[in-house]
């Protein structure tokens, strides 16, 4: 029987919002002023004669199970591709539009964008589509060292945490090392160009401010565009929960330029192209020596999985009061700061982001339910968790994983918050953000992600 013509497509579309619209990432409203650099979607297919499974990217921070259902939905009518076949993974810029309701405030996203951003992902999918050619995959891994680091600390009283003041003297040892490996699958198509995928993790947040930036993943992929003549590159986000650009053992060291604090807007991009272009250089270094790998079979798959919510419930009286103060100060000031203009606090340090979130959970049920997904294409297999799992919970993956060439993304088809392991998650300190922290179970096995 004759082996059936094995096929890729890539297919991209700007979903740059409107000059006006709400950016999400941090706890408080931004309204955008400018671009930095344009946001995309972008898509890749693959085909066997037999089956078809897409990858997705886009350059956005956050986004419903939803909303990602719906995107699948209307790809699937329109190519005829199964819902299940599709992963759409998030790059988790800090500087890209609101896809929901803000934790902010009580802005919620614009449902014009919403709609453009259906359209456009289904348009980059039915480019994929036309766009297919005869390909062959290759593979390589390499290490992308010193922009990735740990933010979870043990502190010198036992306490746990996140994001302390840079060479806090209280700080004792970090919690955890990051995963400085970066894979690629390189796509090599007859008559057409090459497909660059890049996965690495750790957080899109170098850039901040109020201009819209694809932060990092968008420098990764225009670098190796520039350094690779007829390419297209995607980038992949890999497991990132407790991970970020910031060395808190030395003073700036790493930071290049002034980054979120310029007044010029393009000095806040110096760090984000200085880590795109590690990354991009890296890859570059095992471009031409990535190892073909076999196509074969397409196959997907999903499985359910429980997490457990973080609800704080020790904690509900302290989230009471700091919520009251809120309150109290937005009436008499106009603002939900003190009368000095700071931020409202507890002794202990509860911000008013955490607080509202333990309110919100003491309603919410015991456990929330998401799903993983799977793409094998021939040796090579894409795996999807929904929200943010920490870089423990991806080398677990990893390590118990039956195949030898794959990547690993986050945020995928859902961003339901951070999945922490079963350790951290009882340690706390893994910030507040909504809907909830999650405990992700002891081992997420390879085999329970599809039917393979």
């Amino acid at each position: 029987m004759e082996k059936s013509l094995f096929r890729c497509g890539f297919g991209k579309a700007n979903i740059t919002p409107s000059l006006g619209s709400p950016l999400v990432g941090y706890y408080r409203l931004r309204l955008a002023k400018g671009v930095l650099d344009h946001l995309f979607v972008r898509a890749i297919l693959f085909e066997n004669g037999e089956s078809k499974g897409m990858i997705m990217s886009m350059d956005l921070c956050l986004m419903t199970k939803d909303l990602c259902r719906e995107i699948r939905e209307r790809i699937s009518e329109k190519t005829g591709l199964c819902p299940d076949s599709i992963l759409i993974s998030l790059s988790h810029t800090h500087t890209g539009p609101l896809t929901n309701k803000d934790f902010a405030s009580d802005t919620k996203a614009d449902p014009s964008y919403l709609a453009l951003l259906k359209e456009k992902a289904t348009e980059a999918a039915e480019m994929a589509l036309a766009d297919l050619k005869p390909a062959k995959l290759f593979y390589a891994k390499t290490e992308a060292k010193g922009i990735s680091f740990v933010r979870r600390f043990r502190m010198k009283d036992g306490s746990v945490k996140t994001n302390p003041r840079t060479l806090d003297p209280e700080i004792d040892h970090p919690l955890g090392t990051p995963n400085e490996e970066l894979r690629l699958l390189k796509i090599v198509r007859d008559g057409g160009e090459d497909l660059i995928l890049v996965n690495f993790g750790t957080h899109a947040d170098t850039v901040g401010g109020e201009y819209i930036s694809a932060d990092y993943p968008g420098y990764v992929c225009s670098t190796l565009e520039g350094a690779i003549p007829n390419s297209r590159c995607m980038f992949l986000l890999g497991p990132q929960g407790d991970v970020n650009h910031c060395n808190r053992f030395a003073l700036n060291a790493g930071i290049v330029g002034k980054s979120k604090t310029a007044e010029d807007p393009m000095e806040q991009t110096t760090h984000a192209r200085y880590m795109g272009r590690v990354i991009a250089g890296q890859i570059l270094s095992v471009y031409d020596r990535a190892e073909e790998i076999n196509t074969g079979e397409i196959r997907f798959g999903t499985e359910e999985i429980a997490l457990a919510n973080n609800r704080d419930c020790d904690r509900i009286e302290e989230a009471l009061a700091v919520q009251a103060e809120y309150n109290r100060c937005l009436k008499e000031y106009g603002q939900g700061k003190n009368a000095d203009g700071m931020a409202i606090k507890s002794p202990n340090g509860m911000s008013v982001p955490e607080a509202r979130r333990i309110i919100r959970m003491q309603s919410a049920p015991e456990y929330y339910y998401d799903s993983v997904f799977a793409l094998k294409v021939g040796e090579f297999v894409f795996a999807g968790l929904p929200g943010e799992p920490f870089t423990e919970i991806g080398r677990r993956i990893y390590d118990h994983s039956p195949f030898e060439k794959s990547v690993l993304c986050c945020l995928t088809n859902s961003s339901c918050g951070y999945i922490a392991t079963s350790r951290a998650f009882e340690e706390g300190a893994t910030r507040p953000l909504p809907p909830a922290t999650k405990k992700a179970p002891t081992m997420l096995w390879w085999k329970g992600c599809s039917p393979f």
